[in-house]
């Protein structure tokens, strides 16, 4: 497996100590693999981040429950900065380690996320093994090379894969993958697993000792503070709410990340540090506990609306909030089909700080509204979404080549 770097693994592989965060997609399939005793996994990660120091050199090393790990490092080169080639010398370094790691393991198959689709590219076309190469979501840029721009990408992407796998998360994957991928290149579009929240006790106790239960309702954003996640729409929502319902809410952004600072001190300034609440990022599994805690759950992610955090929402049957679709990007199209209107309520993508905050006020003047909304997304998930067991025992399957799968996805 070569993988991204991801952020919510980070500590576990500075520390060496497995405690993954975020991205379940990609770290319940790497456990799914290492417990299967007829595989032997080798895992590959590439930091790609230039803001994190702890992965500046090349490392190999044994961790559980995975195996043998390698790292592929970011380093910083301030020559190469100022002349913005960076991060091409990046990628070549990561192709070179990459194929050298390949001619060493001789796999029976190679399976790459997406950020590494340079190496998954030659390897599907050149190398000897079964390649699958994997989508969390289509990215913009994909979009770009989907409508050909970028033929020297475009190659890479229309490599002879054996199997491609893409998160349905509401970002175009039914629209774009088939410009993206060669004719009669084999793919599925699969929405992620998700668990049903097991009560914990400690979790509650810590997420009540944190916000104790007043009756005033709450409003929770879940996600990585980036802009293209919507928290600043989000916060700027919650305060044009709060000048129309003064003290009848809290709003609380759960996540880290770089636009953190500039949303507190925004907050700060319209003196709401009581009523906009950003405690920062939790472990995964205390995620559920602020779930029981909220009332409503908006999610203004511009990318797509059904990601991990979303699908977590609707099992805990949170009434929710996300973006209307954008037929220009097609992305959301495919969100339409997961969440209709009558249980998830959708808001224009146009001014979004206003028309979510006018949404909320509706809600909090019906709060049987929220009742019924939230009881719907629930029931909306038992046949639509599967435990992660068997989720990722699907995609295992796929990755080994035993479940069939078409070109039309």
């Amino acid at each position: 497996v070569i993988a991204r770097l991801f952020q919510g693994l980070g500590d576990s592989l500075a520390e060496k100590r497995w405690r993954p965060g975020g991205v379940p997609a990609i770290y319940k399939l790497l456990e799914a693999l290492a417990a299967d005793p007829s595989i032997r996994l080798v895992t590959v990660f590439g930091a790609k981040d230039p803001h994190d120091p702890r992965f500046s050199r090349t490392e190999a090393f044994d961790l559980a429950p995975l195996g043998r790990v390698h790292i592929l490092p970011q380093k910083r080169w301030p020559l190469l900065r100022r002349l913005r080639l960076s991060n091409k010398w990046r990628e070549i370094r990561h192709l070179v380690q990459c194929l050298w790691l390949y001619r060493r393991h001789r796999p029976a198959v190679a399976y790459f996320t997406n950020a590494h689709f340079v190496p998954a590219g030659i390897i599907a076309r050149f190398g000897r093994c079964r390649s699958v190469f994997r989508f969390l979501g289509v990215t913009p840029a994909q979009h770009r090379i989907a409508r050909g721009d970028q033929p020297v990408a475009r190659w890479f992407y229309r490599a002879p894969f054996d199997q491609v796998i893409c998160t349905l998360d509401g970002s175009g994957g039914t629209h774009y993958l088939p410009k993206l991928l060669r004719a009669g290149v084999p793919y599925r579009v699969l929405i992620n697993g998700a668990d049903r929240p097991q009560a914990d006790g400690a979790a509650h106790d810590r997420v009540a000792s944190r916000l104790p239960a007043d009756g005033i309702p709450l409003v929770l954003f879940v996600g990585k503070l980036e802009a293209q996640k919507g928290c600043h729409e989000f916060v700027e929502a919650a305060i044009d709410l709060a000048s129309r319902r003064p003290g009848g809410f809290r709003a609380l952004l759960l996540g880290d990340g770089v636009e953190r600072g500039a949303l507190e001190r925004r907050v700060a300034t319209a003196g709401l540090e009581d009523v906009v609440l950003l405690p920062g990022g939790v472990p995964h599994g205390e995620v559920a506990a602020w779930l029981a805690r909220a009332d409503i759950y908006a999610s203004i992610n511009k990318l797509g609306n059904v990601s991990n955090a979303n699908l977590e929402a609707a099992i805990a049957g949170k009434c929710m909030i996300v973006l209307d679709k954008d037929p220009v990007s097609h992305i959301d199209e495919e969100t339409e089909d997961i969440w209709p209107t009558d249980a998830v309520l959708r808001i224009p993508r146009i001014d979004i700080p206003r028309n979510l905050a006018t949404t909320l006020e509706g809600l909090l003047d019906r709060p049987q509204e929220i009742e019924r909304r939230g009881a719907l997304t629930r029931r909306l998930t038992e046949d639509l979404v599967q435990d992660w067991p068997m989720r990722t025992a699907t995609e295992v399957s796929l990755l080994l080549g035993k479940e069939g799968s078409t070109p039309d996805g």
